[in-house]
This record gives structure tokens, sequence and C-alpha cells, in this order.
């Protein structure tokens, strides 16, 4: 595995596990291990545990904000394949399973949060064999309402104007491609995940957290895609989520829009300043420096683009049914 930075980002964040140490020997049960990550009440946690241990997944981590709650003991006696991640302060999704990608057995890990039920019946080890076969970065379950609707959780690029609108649509049929997974869940490769770096952790706003990764991804050649067989259920409102361009999005635009794909390898072309420069709010000097930045790493992770933004956009447009 390359050892070149994929990410800007420099932030480390202290936790400590807790926990039976076997629960990441990877050694039984379904060859995935869930990463839950919790918002929303905490009174039904142990139903929560339970429904996921009674799947027979090869380990839960969930990831908790501190400070320890006091059910942690609880819950690691009662499901000894549960380990649980403390962090010691406040934490963006990505950056929480960024850790738990860390702690994980693999080879493949299914992102969930606490207010999510899995509506599948069973999770064959067939399934798990096509996952192995397709060696795509990223399954996304198909999602549905409190109510029973089912979301619009297909993520789709489009260029109006030159510039680019992500559409948000129903799933119509099994392994429709998405930009990026709704709400960051999915059963990711681990070693895939790893290799792409990540969530950036700079990007501290979900909305534009998740399409970095999503985008990135593609750009290097990777696949995130719909499975029809994994379906999910949220039992309280699904939370609303700010799309608006804010001090992300300029970082965003430079690492994923900003370069230009040529021959074997991509760079950023010093004649983009000038609309980086229009975009952003603030003085030049501190835009000419971060263009400056990102233009450094485009270089330094030259040789993994696969695509620009816009031949990206020309190869979903001609695929789509």
């Amino acid at each position: 595995m390359s050892t070149t930075p994929t990410t800007p980002s420099r932030r480390t964040v202290p936790y400590t596990v807790i926990g039976n140490p076997k629960a990441k020997a990877g050694s039984e049960g379904l060859p995935v291990s869930v990463l839950l990550l919790n918002r929303g009440s905490r009174l039904y946690r142990n139903d929560i545990f339970r429904e996921l241990d009674k799947f027979g997944f090869d380990s839960i981590l969930s990831v908790e904000e501190g400070p320890e709650g006091r059910d942690i003991e609880a819950l690691a006696s009662r499901y000894p394949r549960s380990r649980f991640l403390v962090v010691s302060e406040k934490t963006s999704p990505g950056e929480q399973i960024n850790l738990g990608m860390r702690e994980s057995p693999g080879p493949f890990v299914f992102v969930l949060w606490s207010d999510m039920r899995l509506s599948t019946q069973g999770l064959s080890s067939r399934f798990f064999e096509r996952l192995a076969e397709q060696n795509i970065l990223c399954q996304a379950p198909f999602l549905s309402s409190r109510e029973g609707d089912l979301l619009p959780a297909a993520a789709a690029p489009a260029l109006h104007r030159a510039s680019l609108k992500v559409l948000a649509l129903s799933p119509g049929r099994d392994s429709d491609r998405t930009l990026f997974p709704f709400d960051y869940s999915g059963i990711y490769s681990l070693e895939k995940f790893m290799r792409t770096g990540g969530f950036d952790a700079e990007l501290r706003t979900s909305y534009w957290q998740k399409l970095d990764f999503g985008f990135r991804s593609w750009l290097w050649g990777e696949e995130l895609r719909l499975a029809q067989a994994l379906k999910v259920n949220y039992v309280e409102d699904v939370p609303a989520e700010d799309a608006t361009p804010d001090e992300c999005y300029k970082w965003f635009w430079l690492k994923n829009l900003a370069p230009v794909f040529r021959s074997d390898s991509a760079l950023i072309p010093a004649s983009r300043l000038w609309a980086y420069l229009r975009r952003r709010s603030g003085g030049p000097f501190a835009g000419v420096a971060e263009f400056r930045s990102a233009r450094d790493w485009v270089r330094l992770n030259r040789y993994r683009f696969r695509f620009d933004a816009a031949s990206l956009v020309d190869l979903w447009e001609e695929a789509a049914p």
C-alpha cells in the first residue's frame, strides 16, 4: 500500500477501546464487522445490540463520544462480540468512521447508526461471496423512512452551466451507482477504504465530507453501489442535511473539481487559481496559499486519478439506463 498521504488532514483524536479483545479476532460469524455510530435517544441501547448480535456479525464496534457511559461495561459483558471506542472530544461522523476502521478486523465493515434497523431477514454467506467477487469500495443499503417510504439514497453527478449539481434519486435496481453513501451507511471494503484515505477530517460539514469521499473515490477508479438485498429502516425522523456551500466547499472544489486528467495523471492547472479566488471570500493571500496546498496534494496523488470531474460526469451519463 502506498504511503502517499491521501487527505490533507493532520488531525488526530485520542480514544480508548473498552471490551473483550477477542471481539476483534475476526474468526467467527459473518465476515463483516458492524461499526455503530450513535445519535439521539439512548433508551433502547440493549435492544440495538441484541438485534445486531442475532444477525451473527463477526464483531460490533460502537463509537461513543465521552464521557464514558455507565452502560458500556454491562453491554460489553452481555455481548462479548461487542467493543466500545470512546473518543474524548467532539468528532465528525467521518472521523468516527476513520477511527473505527482502524480497530475493525475486516475484510468488510458495515457502518450503521443507532437510529437504523436492518429490515433484511438475513445476510447469507453467498451475499458476502458476491461482495468479494464484485471488489467494490462500498455497497450502500436501500433506505426507508420510519413510515416505510423508500428514500432517494442514490446520488448522481450532473453539470449545469459548468457547475456541479448532485441529484438525489430513488434507487431503481440492484447495483445502481451512487456518488456517496447516504448518511455514511454501507458495507465498506476495509482494504479499499484505507487505500482511499477515508474521510477528510478537515471537512467538518457532513454533506461535503461525504461528497468529498465519494467523488474522490470515483475519480480514483473505485465504485460505490447500492445493494437491494441490504434494506435498512430509520426508526426516527430522517436527519436533515445542509448542502449549502461553506468553508468546506472550497476544499471539495480544489480536491475534486479543479484537477484535470491528462494522459495518465492529474494536475491542477495554474489557470484555475483565478476561478478559485472568485469562489472564495477573504483575502487573496490566504487563497493563494490554499491553492498551492491543494496543487501539492494533487501532485502527490496524481497517479491515483483515473478521471477528472467532467469525464466522470460524461461516463456516468453514458452508462445511465
